[in-house]
């Protein structure tokens, strides 16, 4: 049923990250095909980051189990000016307390 699907769907969904912590993020990485593909991923997702947040007005992340830490990579985003068009944030639904 539609709960089932919706939960199966969004478990482990991981919060927005900024292109500069997914660099240094991919400098922990190994690539198996024996390449140092890391800037080539890096410059796509950071391509990919502000088209899709540069054009976002709503952003959903209700019902996702996030706590503090994801909430704090969501500000991270927003305060970074990425979604400059953002009229809606939801956050419904998650374990976000004080420290998020």
């Amino acid at each position: 049923e539609w709960g089932d699907l919706r939960d199966a769907c969004t478990q482990g969904r991981r919060a927005p990250v900024l292109p500069s912590a997914l660099e240094e993020e991919l400098e922990r990485k190994h690539f198996t095909n024996g390449k140092d593909d890391r800037p080539a991923v890096a410059e796509l997702y950071a391509a990919g980051f502000k088209a899709r947040f540069g054009a976002a007005e709503v952003l959903r992340y209700a019902g996702l189990g996030w706590g503090d830490d994801e909430a704090k990579a969501v500000a991270a985003v927003l305060a970074a000016g990425a979604a400059p068009k953002l009229r809606e944030l939801n956050l419904a639904g998650n374990s976000i307390g004080d420290e998020g």
